[in-house]
Parts: C-alpha cells; sequence; structure tokens
C-alpha cells in the first residue's frame, strides 16, 4: 500500500506542477492567473512535503514532513483565499478579519514548526503495511491541532462567504463563474473533513488536491472565460445599435440582432432576414469574389427615413478557408440630422428662422442673377432705439417683437419668388420682384408695431430703407448698405418712415467720407480757418463777434460750415475742430492784446459731443493760461439743445467755468422745447435769441409780442441779450425799443476774414 501510496501523490503531485505551468505559460501577467498560479504551487509542495513524511524512516524526518505538510496547508488556504478576493474583484471585503487571520497564521506555523520537538500539535507512529512496507502516519491529534485544523476552515469559509456574496449580487451570466469554483472548494473542504473524522492512515483528500488543482485550472482559466465571452459576445452583438447578421458557408442566416431584425422590416420568426440576404446575394453577385462590399442606402422604419452605411465581409479559418460572412448595418440617420441641423444653423437665424445675412446675400445674388429680365428691389428694416426695448421691456420681449416682425417681413412677398433673412438685430431685409413693391404695405407693418407694447406705455417707430437693383453686378451686401443708409437720411424722424436710396444720398454719402478722410491732413496743415462775423451794440460799438469756421479747401476752395459741422458732429470729429478752434482764438486775443486791444473779446462754440468727448473745463482754462488771457473776453456759445441733453452733473460745469470768469451764453435759444425751464435751472451771462424769431411769418406780431417778453424776461434775470439774424432796419428800430443789447446779422457785416474785421472795425480804437 505504501508504494500505490506514494506513486497516487507523485501523480498527483505532476498534475498540479503540469497545471501551473500550463497557468504560468498560458499568461504571465494576469493577476488571477498569477494568484491560481500560488494556490497550485503550494497544493503541489504539499503533496510532496506529504509524500516525503510517507518516505522518511526517521521519525524525526517523518515529524518534520508531516509538519511541513501542515505549513504549506496553512499557505495554500491563504494563497486560496487571496485567489478568491482576485478572482471575485472583493479586494477590501473582510480586510480587518484578514488581518487577524494572517496573525494567527503566523502563530499557527510559529507551532507547527515546533511540534517535531514537542509534539504539541500532533503525534506520529510506524505503521506496516500489508505486504511489510514501513511507514509513519498521524497517529494522534493533540488539542492544538483544533486550532490548526479550526484556522484553516475560518479562511475557506472567508473565501466561501466572498463567493456567495458575490454570485448574489451578480448578473445571471456571471453566477455561473463563481458558483464552480464555490463547488469546489466545499468539495476540497468536504474531503478534509471526512479525512479528519475517520480513522485513516493515510489522507486520501491530498490525492484529491489533484482533480481539485485541475478544475480550479480548467474552469478558472478555460471554460468559464470561454463560455462567459461566448456569452457576452452574443449580450454584445444583440445590443450593439449596429445591425448585424452572420451567415454560414451555405448561405443560410445563423444569427442576427434586434437592429439588423428593424433592417429588414422582419417578423418575429426572422423569415423576413433570410429573405432579404437571398435577395442581396442575387442582386450582389459580385459578393462571390470581393472579400468585403460597403454601400449607402435609405430605408424607411417605423414610419422614419433612416440612413445607413453598410458593409459585408467573408470570414476565413487560420487556414485561410471560407467559413461564412457577416452584414454591419451602420445607423447614420442621427449624424446625417445633425450634419443637415448644422448646415441649416450655418445658413439661418437661430431665432427667426430666416436666412442669415452670409446666406441672404448668397441666395438674393443668385436670384438675381438668375433672373435678368425681373426687376428687384431690396427693402431694410431698422426699429429706433431697439436696445432701450429690450431693455425696459426685457430680452424675451424683444424677441417676440423680432419674431412677429420676421412674419411680417417675410409676407411683403409671399406669392412672389424673393429672399429674406435677418441682417443683425433688429435689421431684416427682403430681396423681392420690384413689382410686387408696395409702399403702402411698409406703413402697414410699421403701423401695425407702433403699438405693440400698449398705446400707453411704448411706441415702437419702424423705418424702411429702399434699394432699386440696377447694377446688377454690386454685391447685395452693398446693396443692402444703401438701403440703410437710406434709414439713416430719416432715423430722427418721427414722422418719415420709408426712405430711398437715390445717388443724390450716394454723393452724399461719398462726400460725407472725403470730408471725414481729409479730416487729419487738413487739420494738421491748418485748412481750418476763423472768420468773423461782428457783434454791435445798442449804442454802434464793435468790440467783437463770433468765431466761425471755414474750410479753405486746396482743390475746392472755400467749404462753408453747412456742409461738414453735421458729419462732424456725428462722427465725433466736432471735439477735436472746436479744440483747434477754441485755441485759433485765443491766438488771435493774445495779437490782439498786444497791439492794446485789450477789452475785444471773441465769441466760440461748444457742441454737445464735447462734454462727452472731452474735458472741456480743463481745456478751456489751459488755454486762458497757455496764453495769459482774462477768460472773460473768450465767450463760450452752448446751444440750448446741448444744454437741454446734457446730464445735470455737467450742468455744474457750466458754474464752474463761470466762476472761472468765462462769459456763458445760451445760444439759439427758443429753437428748442424747453426754453424756458431751461432758465429755471442754469445760470448764464448772456441769453443769444434764435434768429426765427426774426423771420417773416403770417403771424409776424405774435411774433414780436413773444421777443419782447423774452427780452423783458431775459433784463429781468440779469441777462444780457443778443439776437442773431437781424436783417433789417427795422428789425434793428424794434430790438433797441425791446431793449436788446447785441446785434449780429447780414443787416451789418457777414462772417469775414480777420484781417477784414481788424481793418474795417478795430482801426477805430488805433
Amino acid at each position: 500500500m505504501k508504494l500505490i501510496h506514494i506513486v497516487n501523490l507523485t501523480v498527483a503531485a505532476l498534475i498540479i506542477f503540469g497545471c501551473y505551468m500550463i497557468s504560468v505559460k498560458k499568461a504571465r501577467q494576469q493577476t488571477i492567473q498569477k494568484s491560481l498560479g500560488r494556490v497550485l504551487l503550494f497544493s503541489g509542495f504539499g503533496v510532496i512535503a506529504y509524500t516525503l513524511a510517507m518516505i522518511f524512516s526517521s521519525r524525526l524526518l517523518a515529524d518534520i514532513g508531516y509538519s511541513a505538510y501542515h505549513i504549506i496547508l496553512v499557505a495554500m488556504v491563504l494563497a486560496l483565499a487571496s485567489f478568491v478576493s482576485e478572482y471575485t474583484g472583493v479586494r477590501t471585503l473582510f480586510s480587518k478579519e484578514l488581518y487577524v487571520v494572517g496573525v494567527l497564521s503566523l502563530a499557527d506555523v510559529v507551532i507547527l514548526a515546533l511540534n517535531p520537538f514537542l509534539h504539541c500539535v500532533f503525534r506520529v507512529a510506524k505503521t506496516d503495511d500489508i505486504i511489510g512496507h514501513t511507514y509513519y502516519y498521524i497517529s494522534r491529534r493533540e488539542t492544538l491541532y483544533i486550532y490548526h485544523f479550526s484556522l484553516a476552515y475560518l479562511i475557506m469559509a472567508l473565501a466561501v462567504i466572498m463567493l456567495i456574496k458575490k454570485i448574489l449580487r451578480s448578473p445571471k451570466i456571471y453566477k455561473l463563474k463563481y458558483a464552480i469554483i464555490l463547488l469546489i472548494i466545499i468539495a476540497v473542504m468536504a474531503g478534509h473533513a471526512f479525512y479528519v473524522t475517520m480513522d485513516s492512515t493515510f489522507d486520501y483528500s491530498i490525492i484529491f488536491y489533484a482533480a481539485v488543482a485541475a478544475a480550479l485550472f480548467y474552469f478558472s482559466i478555460i471554460y468559464v472565460p470561454r463560455g462567459l465571452m461566448e456569452k457576452l459576445m452574443f449580450f454584445t452583438v444583440a445590443n450593439m445599435k449596429d445591425g448585424i447578421i452572420c451567415v454560414d458557408i451555405d448561405g443560410k442566416v445563423a444569427h442576427y440582432n434586434k437592429t439588423a431584425k428593424e433592417y429588414c422590416c422582419a417578423t418575429d420568426d426572422g423569415s423576413d432576414v433570410s429573405e432579404y440576404i437571398t435577395e442581396w446575394f442575387a442582386n450582389n453577385p459580385e459578393a462571390l469574389t470581393n472579400d468585403e462590399l460597403t454601400w449607402k442606402e435609405t430605408r424607411n422604419i417605423n414610419g422614419e427615413k433612416c440612413r445607413f452605411i453598410n458593409d459585408y465581409k467573408r470570414i476565413c479559418d487560420s487556414d485561410g478557408k471560407y467559413v461564412g460572412c457577416f452584414f454591419i448595418y451602420h445607423d447614420r440617420t442621427k449624424e446625417y440630422k445633425r450634419l443637415a441641423e448644422e448646415k441649416y444653423r450655418s445658413s439661418h437665424d437661430s431665432l427667426t428662422g430666416l436666412y442669415n445675412k452670409e446666406h441672404f446675400c448668397k441666395k438674393a445674388s443668385k436670384l438675381i442673377k438668375e433672373n435678368p429680365g425681373t426687376s428687384y428691389v431690396i427693402v431694410c428694416t431698422d426699429v429706433k432705439s431697439f436696445k432701450i426695448i429690450n431693455e425696459i421691456f426685457g430680452v424675451h420681449r424683444g424677441d417676440d417683437l423680432l419674431l412677429c416682425m420676421a412674419g411680417d417681413v417675410n409676407s411683403l412677398a409671399a406669392e412672389d419668388e424673393y429672399v429674406c433673412g435677418r441682417l443683425t438685430g433688429d435689421r431684416f431685409a427682403v430681396c423681392m420682384n420690384k413689382d410686387h413693391y408696395s409702399e403702402e404695405a411698409l406703413l402697414g407693418i410699421a403701423s401695425k408695431f407702433g403699438n405693440f407694447f400698449g398705446e400707453d406705455v411704448f411706441k415702437v417707430q419702424m423705418h424702411f430703407g429702399v434699394y432699386e437693383v440696377k447694377d446688377r453686378e454690386l454685391s447685395v451686401s452693398v446693396m443692402c448698405d444703401r438701403a440703410n443708409f437710406a434709414i439713416h437720411t430719416i432715423k430722427d424722424s418721427y414722422q418719415s418712415v420709408v426712405a430711398y436710396y437715390n445717388e443724390k444720398l450716394r454723393d452724399s454719402f461719398l462726400s460725407e467720407q472725403k470730408m471725414i478722410s481729409e479730416f487729419e491732413a487738413a487739420l494738421g496743415s491748418g485748412q481750418f480757418i476763423a472768420y468773423i462775423q461782428p457783434q454791435i451794440s445798442a449804442e454802434g460799438h464793435i468790440r467783437g463777434g463770433e468765431a466761425l469756421v471755414r474750410w479753405l479747401h486746396p482743390s475746392e476752395g472755400m467749404v462753408s460750415p453747412g456742409k461738414f459741422i453735421g458729419t462732424f458732429e456725428t462722427t465725433g470729429l466736432i471735439s477735436r475742430l472746436d479744440s483747434y478752434m477754441w485755441e485759433l482764438a485765443c491766438i488771435q486775443l493774445c495779437k490782439w492784446r498786444s497791439k492794446g486791444l485789450n477789452d475785444n473779446y471773441l465769441s466760440v462754440n461748444i457742441s454737445k459731443k464735447d462734454f462727452f468727448l472731452m474735458d472741456v473745463y480743463g481745456t478751456l482754462t489751459s488755454l486762458i493760461e497757455k496764453y495769459s488771457l482774462d477768460p472773460k473776453c473768450l465767450h463760450l456759445e452752448i446751444t440750448e439743445t446741448a444744454i437741454m441733453n446734457i446730464p445735470e452733473k455737467q450742468q455744474h460745469l457750466i458754474s464752474q467755468l463761470r466762476d472761472y470768469g468765462f462769459i456763458v451764453e445760451i445760444d439759439d435759444f427758443g429753437s428748442g422745447y424747453s426754453s424756458l425751464n431751461t432758465l429755471k435751472d442754469l445760470y448764464v451771462d448772456v441769453l443769444k435769441i434764435d434768429m426765427g424769431f426774426l423771420e417773416k411769418t403770417e403771424n409776424t406780431e405774435r411774433s414780436m409780442k413773444i421777443l419782447r417778453m423774452i427780452i423783458e424776461l431775459a433784463k429781468s434775470l440779469n441777462m444780457a441779450v443778443i439776437t442773431e439774424g437781424v436783417e433789417t432796419d427795422e428789425q434793428v428800430r424794434f430790438l433797441r425799443e425791446c431793449g436788446c443789447d447785441v446785434f449780429q446779422g447780414y443787416f451789418f457785416a457777414k462772417p469775414m476774414e480777420i484781417a477784414d474785421f481788424e481793418e474795417k472795425y478795430l482801426s477805430l480804437y488805433k
């Protein structure tokens, strides 16, 4: 029997080490297989230790062999628990318990190592088999063997608990993976328990280790992963968004997923899938000689138009022999929709759905060029102070207005071939047949939206610019600019709604651009010069006048201020021109003072833009200090409308200027809408009455009464009065009777060059 046991143990060891070698060879880097390798290794060494214990003829050596076997057994169950932890992925479960088990295991190893000398765990005895061979076996188990036995089973129990919890928490297809390992461990525990409880000189459960090792190796490394892979592949294919149909060597459908079934519009029995494949091969004979094919197809699935990119591929085995083929149907519907949406967004306005500016210009250009016999007009819109609408009512209500406007503008030529788009913000544009254009329709839209927010709340004012397409080679963008330019001519008007672009506007625009471009050079080369219009006192004295700008252009000659002042006001260049004219006036006053003319003065104008674009106080005071002048010799004329429009904090600036010593005049008094209210809040030195009061009117008598009242009012407020626009002797007599202090107008003199002014008037003081 001894020889038979040794042979069995040797075979078991060979099987175990064989599994270990294969495991190591199959995968050197996988943690699970490394853990399994440790289990197999300790199992093999345990079998060898037990075999040597039976071979040794010395009691001490046999005792040492059996102690080594039990020590290796502890290492094996610890390795088995580690393998289960890696196999299940439960690496933190029972961490505290495993720490305690480690300490207990170390104590067990020490006790087992001392057993050959202390016999505190077990004792060995000699026996003979039936043919007379002698060997030692474990004849008696001491009290500490219970400790060793319990520790081993405690470790195994922890592994069993990990497996049971993993089984309970895992999907159905994974339960077999863990259940097989659980059954193997339970079989090991049952076999060893059976040996302990029976009175046997040989531990037959050790031979069972080979079967257990082979089972662990096969099921954890080969069978379960392969079966699991097949199931995962099945579910992967079933859940793929792409459709898949697998066809065998005979052209029969072997497998297909749900997407493929929907693609083929198949019934539950799948017969339609087979019919589709048969029909496809019939229609594509080239598939028999091609390894792969790709094609696009559009199909109606569940009432929706779907787009696919399809692939056909042949399958060959490792020897290159044909074993079947498969079809993959890539659903690209969402991608096509996304591309279509991106294309739409690139050409349309996101709020209104109309063409954006770039696409409008492209479409309108195409429409005009493809219809050379049709006359077209470009209509552009603008809402006055649209930003204020968003500020008052909110962006949401502003968007509501834009949406309604888009609908009405788009309907201007609904029955004709046309193009409509949103250029930007509140600006829309329509390119339409001239024959279908109607100004009444534009007026109707403007009237409709006037009370969009309610009659008593806010009046929406729309303007339309119209450009008739005459030069078809012109870009649509420039055509829109011309229509918008027409709008600018009426944008400050509350009566005008529609404006038409013409060559006169174009010439005016080009002239303005030319003046703007020439401004810097003109300012630098001294082309802007000062003219003086004398101001005559009621006693007939002339001590000064108003300094007025003139542009002495090198090629166009004298350019009147009426042609460029408005443009410079709009662009903000007026501030630089004003500061330049102020310095010219100071230079001239300095020259007069050097000639002994200390009582002379000049009036200069301050534009309303100056208060926002420059430091008026700092600029004027620095000029006075630079030329060592008395500030009283520089009179400052500020128009009534400028005073009305500047903020209250800027009105304090006027008081500062007066405190410094400047004479401040209200220019063009009577031209605004709040003249008397202006006098209530503002202290100035001179009231300069607008020439409009002296113009001919059907109500001359009423005009004169108002003029007399204004002069009397100014006198009562301790203000001097200047009247401009005086042209007749009758006007002079009337103004003298009313108490006017100073006169200015063509009756006395037109604006003149400084040299003429000095020669005609200042010689009186020499």
